[in-house]
């Protein structure tokens, strides 16, 4: 399938996530960096770094989303493209409380 990208196509490809074990065993990453974005939300990037990112998963558990995606913006390059990957499961122990009313 021309649509999937092979490792070979890419020039460069990070990972950031919390669990370094995971960032570690992937091996489409060629680099890969652990930070936790609710502690700190500005992305360990050069400005127009990319062309391409990716949140994959994450996003619902963001405690400041839009200072993320602020930096999203910030590290593509003009013309970058963002694609955002929601998930239809919900952990009750780690979604937002507010969001699904388990705070009452």
């Amino acid at each position: 399938d021309d649509t999937i990208l092979s490792k070979s196509d890419l020039k460069r490809t990070i990972g950031l996530g919390m669990n370094e074990k995971e960032l570690a065993s992937n091996t489409m990453l060629t680099e890969w960096t652990v930070q936790d974005l609710n502690e700190r939300p500005k992305l360990p990037y050069a400005d127009g770094s990319f062309s391409v990112v990716l949140c994959q998963l994450s996003i619902d558990y963001l405690t400041r989303p839009l200072e993320v995606l602020k930096e999203v913006g910030r590290v593509l390059e003009p013309g970058g493209k963002v694609h955002i990957l929601f998930s239809n499961r919900l952990f009750l122990s780690k979604a937002v409380a507010l969001w699904t009313g388990a705070d009452d």
